[in-house]
């Protein structure tokens, strides 16, 4: 199952993200976390604004609406398709916006609400991914790239426990946030890549349905006479009249 992705996407998940980090981690103006924390977490920080202040988490944030965009104009264009494409989606389109909106506005920091609901916010995502992976697990195992999921999943594990158990630095932060952006890019290239098989299998089932169509609803054609035919043809309606005349 992980080998039916082909090198070359585990390459253009990998490859960019590892560039930035080392790009973060080298560049001699910022400190790598001023790059990599959330933007108004280091504007409020520094009490003053920058562009450059959470490039890197900002870029996270772009992949993933544009993955949720892909996957809702998918659902819409295929609202007609055969389950459970439509279903499974609706499901990828929503649940990257959702952490989209989340990487935005701070939902699983807590940064507005009561201290309890970060715990309780992160409960729900999981529990709405695992709905996810469950509704769908036989579509995934057959015929998605599970791999690319599974990359997601470890890199948001290795995110979490570094963020829990090790103290912060700026070399934690680059492991942290490194590896919630490599979890982010992983899980949109998997919606990306679904939207696309769900595309050619829409496309495939459209085409037969078509040529079924066509060879039940359809009349055969009548064979066309050659030259040779109508010569016969001729030669027996000469031969018909000659023998009336004699009668």
């Amino acid at each position: 199952m992980i080998a039916r992705t082909p090198p070359r996407v585990y390459a253009s998940v990998v490859l960019p993200v590892a560039v930035l980090l080392a790009a973060a981690a080298v560049q001699p103006w910022l400190a790598p976390s001023d790059l990599m924390r959330d933007s108004q977490v280091i504007a409020a920080r520094h009490d003053a604004a920058s562009p450059a202040y959470g490039l890197v988490s900002n870029l996270g944030i772009v992949v993933l609406v544009l993955s949720s965009g892909a996957a809702a104009t998918a659902r819409l264009i295929l609202r007609d398709a055969r389950a459970p494409w439509p279903g499974l989606l609706l499901w990828m389109a929503v649940l990257s916006l959702v952490l989209a909106l989340d990487d935005l506005l701070l939902l699983h920091e807590a940064a507005t609400f009561a201290p309890w609901t970060g715990a309780v916010v992160a409960a729900a995502y999981g529990f709405a991914f695992l709905r996810f992976v469950l509704a769908f697990r036989s579509l995934i195992v057959r015929g998605l790239d599970v791999g690319l999921l599974l990359l997601a999943v470890g890199s948001f594990g290795v995110s979490a426990a570094t963020d829990l158990a090790v103290a912060a630095t700026q070399a934690s932060v680059l492991v942290e946030d490194g590896a919630k952006l490599l979890g982010l890019v992983a899980w949109s290239a998997f919606v990306l890549r679904a939207v696309l098989a769900a595309s050619r299998r829409a496309g495939a089932s459209t085409s037969t349905h078509t040529s079924t169509r066509g060879s039940i609803g359809t009349a055969p054609m009548p064979p066309r006479k050659t030259v040779a035919d109508g010569a016969a043809d001729a030669t027996i309606v000469r031969d018909s009249s000659a023998q009336v005349k004699n009668r």
